[in-house]
């Protein structure tokens, strides 16, 4: 089967969601996600099929941050906002208490074609869905501000979003949050060095390239007013799941000759920095 390029953002979310629904079918799946085919669509499935190794990283990565919702839940965090949230759906898959607020920040166009998909579906908790360019920093802005007039204690998701920012784009996020007092978590991509360094060169989607790319990604954030809580690595957790990396023959025999932790990439828990 032919690879399809991803020829724009938008077209990432479908193809999410296309790997959401692959792993949805499995006899072995490690969540089950019933909305997702419909949201990728004939065009996200189409890509995902070309692209399978991608699966495996969006299912370890939903356990790993579904993991991360019911914690904050757990210790109090009142709502949850999903930037760049494209075709999640934790609001009707999870099970999330009823006095959740969930909110959920994408491109308008991607917000319409999803509020139009998921209109006959019931969440478990109140959701509010904003079309937004998060490039727009003053509309952005003016969103977190009305969103922490309400907000006592909040938690922030950007899964899969960074990659698509500059340093100085994520930078400019990173202290927008920060500058609210009520954003205590915040749940963001890890990529290791050398990761970056092979993204810049190989870059696997090149319409949508990689271009988060600090010098020091744990630096970068304790210059912007936030330090590491907790990483999970998607190599370490798909072990403990029973969910091997798909390594080709040669990459596995080289794998059985390296002590080198599987920590290229991962999910953080990073908390403010009063």
């Amino acid at each position: 089967m032919a690879d399809e390029a991803i020829e724009h953002t938008s077209e990432s979310a479908l193809l999410t969601a296309g790997w959401r629904a692959i792993e949805s079918s499995r006899s072995d799946a490690l969540f089950h996600d019933p909305l997702a085919a419909g949201l990728a669509g004939e065009r996200g499935l189409r890509i995902a099929a070309t692209r399978p190794d991608g699966a495996w990283v969006v299912a370890i990565r939903t356990v790993l941050i579904d993991a991360f919702v019911r914690s904050a839940i757990s210790s109090g965090i009142e709502t949850v906002i999903n930037l760049g949230a494209g075709m999640d759906t934790r609001p009707y898959r999870v099970d999330l208490p009823p006095s959740l607020h969930w909110v959920e920040v994408d491109h308008p166009s991607l917000i319409e074609s999803k509020d139009a998909r998921l209109s006959a579906e019931v969440p478990a908790c109140s959701i509010e869905r904003v079309g937004l360019d998060l490039a727009d920093r003053d509309a952005r802005r003016e969103l977190f501000d009305r969103i922490w007039t309400t907000s006592a204690r909040a938690m922030v998701l950007t899964e899969g979003v960074l990659g698509d920012f500059s340093v100085d784009e994520a930078g400019g996020l990173a202290d927008d949050l920060h500058a609210q007092a009520g954003c205590e978590w915040w749940v963001i991509d890890y990529f290791s060095p050398r990761l970056l360094r092979a993204y810049q060169k190989h870059q696997p989607h090149p319409k949508v390239p990689v271009r988060f790319d600090p010098p020091s990604w744990e630096t970068f954030f304790i210059e912007h007013g936030w330090r590491i809580k907790e990483i999970r690595f998607l190599g370490e957790e798909s072990e403990r799941l029973h969910r091997p990396v798909p390594l080709s023959p040669l990459d596995k025999v080289m794998r059985l000759f390296s002590s080198r932790p599987l920590q290229d990439m991962g999910y953080a828990r990073i908390e403010r920095i009063s």
